[in-house]
């Protein structure tokens, strides 16, 4: 079981997290946050379930977790951050979860838009959620998930050799609660850095990303594209060249 008391109160943040929201079972925390935006202001709330059956992953899949040992939960920002900001906190939710695995011992690389990689196979993403109003972003649902005490082999079979699992690399279990109060942590420092030192942000990200100069596949108007990652732009973009030509792509699904 999750314990949320034990999640605030390793939180050193000033807005973050305040608000937790705990759910025995759901099918996604992501759909959950945006069913709680509806209902009034809640940034900084966190939604976390210990049994999500339908979530959400990148490329239109489904995030797969194994109930009360996987980790997965979302963070709502409600606040009117500039548009040309959307990638930066994509990429600071990254480098926030790589942080939080670090502390435990783990050494992850990113994979764009938002995927969290250990040892060559996948251990983590993220899913960032959108409603735009005109010129800034008027809400943001960030989704987590993380495979943490679980086996490889508690996961289908068709993916087990894609994946893997902080248990599995670290040969010992892991308090969720802490993954969750450290990527908390390094977010909301990470969301204050974008303002003032963005290059910091672009920096940061590259210095771990895993397939620079290299050819990615990636989700782009419900089609798969495949492009040389370049680099990121200056707002955060990914600089991808396909038929020659470089152009810039934001990770953010807008709602």
């Amino acid at each position: 079981m999750i314990f949320t008391q034990l999640i605030q109160t390793n939180l050193r943040t000033k807005q973050l997290g305040k608000n937790i929201e705990y759910y025995s079972r759901l099918d996604s925390t992501n759909t959950e946050a945006w069913e709680l935006v509806k209902e009034n202001n809640n940034h900084g709330t966190i939604i976390i379930t210990e049994n999500q059956t339908n979530g959400k992953g990148q490329k239109n899949k489904i995030w797969e977790m194994v109930p009360g040992k996987s980790l997965v939960f979302s963070l709502i920002l409600s606040k009117n951050y500039p548009v040309d900001r959307s990638g930066l906190i994509s990429l600071s939710a990254s480098l926030a979860l790589n942080e939080s695995l670090n502390k435990r011992g783990l050494e992850a690389k990113l994979k764009w838009p938002n995927d969290l990689f250990v040892e060559g196979k996948k251990i983590g993403g993220i899913l960032c959620e959108t409603k735009m109003d005109n010129s800034s972003i008027k809400t943001m649902v960030i989704g987590v998930g993380v495979n943490v005490n679980e086996s490889i082999s508690e996961h289908d079979e068709n993916i087990q050799k894609k994946l893997t699992t902080m248990f599995e690399v670290s040969k010992h279990p892991h308090q969720r609660e802490l993954i969750v109060a450290e990527f908390i942590n390094s977010f909301e420092l990470f969301l204050n850095t974008l303002f003032v030192e963005p290059n910091q942000i672009i920096e940061a990200w590259l210095d771990k990303c895993m397939h620079l100069n290299e050819k990615i596949l990636f989700l782009q108007n419900e089609k798969i594209l495949e492009g040389i990652f370049c680099g990121l732009d200056d707002n955060g973009f990914a600089k991808i060249e396909i038929d020659n030509k470089v152009k810039s792509f934001s990770s953010i699904n807008l709602i």
